[in-house]
């Protein structure tokens, strides 16, 4: 009788293994789009504009690089019975699914965002995640992506988070100082007024207003070294905001690239 029950027992936990088993499978992901493209704006966040706008920008990139951005939006990751699946799980299974990146280096990136359940993901496939690390990951989502979301601009999210992880990709991007301004274009502007009211009082004291004015012990040559040095705020090697030049084509397809479940989650 003992056995028997030991049996039962045992039967009916190989039952809830595989139920639990064939219920997270169960859950689709959006197949890969047809014509190929790298921004899939299945949740309408983004007007048809932005799309064509990051859609661009993230071609010439896998042009110039190889590396393959893909950004995704959903409505929500609940299935049909209304249960949560996991953004981690869901982002994983669809970058294998599409083969983000090339096969032979692994080298794609997801962005996934569930609207509706206020939640991001940040997928790094095998070959980048020791460029994109677990920790700049999170520093993305929190700098760039959550900030803007819960403005509800979820264009400049998107973007910024894409010239992030542009310049991690090729080993330019440093996670901000939490006590740094994040407004670099209004610091520098400030810097800027403080440099010249110094620059006119030095020269004030040195030509008493007159004569010296401009020539070259007035002070004003180092003007046009600062200057053309900017002082903006845009993040990422050479992917800041605006549109890009023509790519010469559109996007070829994904290159069957694989993700172990490398990058962070957040949420807005």
């Amino acid at each position: 009788m003992v056995n028997f029950s030991f049996k039962i027992k045992n039967i009916f936990t190989a039952f809830v293994v595989v139920f639990s088993f064939t219920k997270l499978n169960a859950q689709n992901v959006l197949p890969p789009p047809n014509p190929p493209r790298l921004v899939v704006d299945n949740a309408n966040l983004l007007i048809p504009e932005q799309r064509e706008i990051l859609e661009e920008k993230l071609v010439t990139l896998d042009d110039s690089t190889s590396n393959q951005i893909a950004v995704v939006t959903i409505p929500t990751l609940k299935d049909s019975s209304g249960d949560d699946y996991p953004i981690e799980d869901y982002a994983t299974k669809l970058f294998r699914s599409w083969g983000i990146g090339g096969k032979k280096h692994n080298n794609g990136v997801l962005l996934l965002i569930a609207v509706n359940d206020h939640k991001v993901r940040i997928e790094v496939g095998y070959g980048l995640e020791g460029a994109i690390t677990d920790l700049q990951s999170r520093s993305i989502i929190d700098n760039d992506i959550t900030p803007n979301f819960r403005e509800g601009n979820y264009y400049r999210g998107i973007d910024n988070a894409i010239n992030s992880l542009s310049a991690a990709a090729v080993g330019e991007y440093k996670i901000p100082n939490p006590h740094d301004s994040s407004d670099d274009s209004g610091g520098g502007i400030i810097f800027l007024i403080i440099l010249l009211v110094v620059l006119f009082i030095i020269i004030r004291s040195r030509g008493g207003g007159g004569g010296g004015g401009m020539g070259s012990g007035g002070g004003w040559w180092i003007l046009p070294t600062l200057l053309n040095g900017g002082f903006g705020g845009s993040r990422g090697g050479g992917f800041g905001g605006g549109s890009f030049g023509g790519s010469g084509g559109g996007f070829g397809g994904f290159g069957g690239g694989s993700s172990g479940g490398g990058g962070a989650s957040g949420g807005w």
